[in-house]
């Protein structure tokens, strides 16, 4: 990923942690749900903590027990963080990791708003986190890794190895490839910072987890609705910044960045294309080229 890409995704995000969630409650919401949270799962995190940007649930596979210690890659505002930690208690640790200061500071304000108090949050890149090795019983992350360039996820990969314990476990919700995208939509912004076209095919998920020394590997297709995406602010089709294309995820204007983004003031004939390809990537049927999984992965224990 050039450090131009990497920072129109951090930029994104950023802009998403400072966003009103309240204004986009009933779509939020209705994602959570339609990737598997319940909604006492949803009444048990502070308000402000679900930014509707899940794409499955790793607590769902995770199988977190008293005691443990949890670690979350890309915690956001903490949505899976706070669940997290009831899960494995007072005697247990959870805790987010996350590049983006705006995130952890909506999500220390969530840690004031709730009674919870065994959670933990890192500003940190998920390629190289200052936490101990074999610190983790079980790492999670939900719809994050596949925003990493392709060169970045082995090493994700092999952080994870690190901080988990013999015997740990890797329980992820991502999104994967079916199929190569065209190098049009690959180069799209919009649909990379919405975790589209940056999302990995299934075997080179698979390879990178057993080259790293995962065993016991699982990688489910979820079979969800990733349209659901487009069902926020959907009303605006008459610009260049479409939020079917920008933001699939999330109703925001970070990726307008100057020069980078769709919204750069160049000439018509420029503009005229690229509210082209907007409508393009607006009729596209996410569910055809990518898919929601579930992958499960143990590192093996000391004695074997």
């Amino acid at each position: 990923m050039s450090s131009i890409t990497s920072q129109i995704v951090s930029d994104h995000y950023s802009a998403l942690a400072r966003e009103d969630a309240s204004l986009n409650a009933a779509h939020i919401r209705k994602v959570a749900e339609s990737f598997g949270y319940s909604t006492d799962d949803l009444a048990s995190v502070p308000e402000g903590a679900n930014l509707g940007v899940s794409c499955g649930n790793p607590l769902a596979v995770a199988g977190l027990k008293e005691g443990e210690t949890v670690i979350d890659l890309g915690s956001g505002a903490g949505f899976d963080v706070f669940q997290a930690a009831r899960k494995v208690g007072q005697n247990g640790l959870s805790i987010g990791v996350d590049m983006s200061q705006d995130m952890l500071d909506r999500a220390k304000r969530n840690v004031e708003k709730s009674s919870i108090t065994n959670v933990r949050f890192v500003l940190a890149p998920i390629t190289k986190i200052p936490l101990s090795s074999e610190s983790a019983d079980c790492i999670i992350s939900n719809c994050v890794v596949n925003l990493l360039a392709q060169s970045d996820k082995i090493v994700c990969f092999r952080e994870v190895f690190r901080l988990l314990r013999p015997g740990g476990r890797l329980a992820v919700s991502d999104i994967l490839a079916k199929k190569v995208f065209p190098a049009e939509l690959q180069r799209n912004m919009g649909l990379y910072v919405g975790c589209i076209s940056g999302a990995s095919l299934v075997n080179e998920y698979q390879e990178w987890l057993k080259e790293v020394g995962f065993e016991d590997i699982m990688i489910v297709d979820k079979k969800s609705d990733l349209n659901i995406y487009k069902e926020r602010g959907q009303e605006d089709t008459s610009s260049c910044c479409d939020t079917s294309v920008v933001k699939p995820q999330a109703e925001s204007s970070s990726c307008c960045a100057p020069s980078t983004s769709c919204c750069s003031r160049s000439g018509n004939a420029e503009v005229d294309g690229k509210k082209e390809l907007a409508k393009r990537v607006a009729d596209i049927d996410f569910n055809e080229w990518v898919s929601s999984y579930s992958i499960y992965a143990v590192k093996p224990s000391k004695s074997q």
